[in-house]
């Protein structure tokens, strides 16, 4: 299957993180840049991974974590690994061999990442970062869970899911710190079909908490190439005032046609 891979990242405009905490790995390359301009790719291959990782304001060196994480994870896939649960606990061993010590030690990150193996996607994410699938129906889906409190509660039969509760209650529960004791953190898991004509939305939470679900699939734009798809987007987020960091990988795969991602 051929995937049309398009990727952006800014640092957002809070003057309190003036580095960019966010990592995205486009299938070829890790970037962490200021403001990473819209770019694409073409990719035929057996198997592409991607990810974005968003390192935790408030930890030392965040920023070094989620790239730290997206090393590991880039030198496990070139050497062959598919993604599980196994890979990312292994990862955050990795993680912690390099971090957990001196002025870097809890220096924390989220991750979400896809594995696209032929018309199937296996999808892993740890905290906030998330993936969205769009079908070529147009069907729009969350595949990845976010680690919050709340979430936690909901799970449990604590709390309702239609139910408003304090925004406190949205702090994540899970997420990868570079620290030994830190192991008991929540891995979501799940694989879904990936057909000709579908699309992926891996995103940091500087995009979906500036734009909600709702807007984020109305902004999908019908015939739309993944370039100037992650072009609107990246705009959307900018016009909103871009208060976090953000970054966002924008995969579609050609239908057996060769027309772009809900064309007629």
């Amino acid at each position: 299957m051929i995937l049309d891979i398009a990727y952006t990242q800014h640092q957002g405009t809070d003057w309190r993180y003036p580095m960019q905490q966010d990592t995205l790995w486009n299938g070829v390359a890790i970037f962490q840049a200021r403001n990473l301009h819209p770019a694409c790719h073409q990719m035929d291959a057996d198997m592409v991974t991607l990810a974005v990782a968003d390192g935790l304001g408030g930890t030392p060196h965040a920023e070094r974590a989620s790239r730290t994480v997206l090393e590991e994870l880039a030198a496990a896939i070139q050497g062959g690994v598919t993604i599980d649960q196994g890979l990312v606990r292994r990862m955050h061993g990795r993680l912690c061999d390099r971090l957990a010590f001196g002025e870097t030690i809890g220096s924390a990150t989220t991750l979400a990442a896809v594995q696209i193996q032929g018309e199937q996607c296996s999808v892993m994410n740890v905290g906030d970062s998330r993936v969205y699938r769009l079908s070529s129906q147009g069907e729009w889906q969350q595949l990845s869970r976010d680690h919050t409190v709340l979430n936690g509660m909901i799970a449990r039969g604590e709390a309702e899911e239609d139910e408003e509760y304090a925004t406190v209650y949205n702090t994540l529960d899970s997420c990868m710190a570079a620290d030994n004791e830190d192991t008991d953190f929540d891995i979501h898991h799940c694989a879904t079909p990936f057909l000709p004509g579908d699309a992926l939305l891996l995103c940091t939470d500087g995009v979906h908490d500036t734009l909600d679900s709702a807007s984020l699939q109305q902004l999908i734009v019908p015939g739309t190439s993944a370039l100037a798809q992650a072009q609107i987007l990246r705009r959307a987020v900018l016009r909103a005032g871009a208060p976090d960091n953000f970054s966002l990988i924008f995969c579609q795969s050609q239908s057996s046609s060769n027309r772009p991602f809900f064309a007629p």
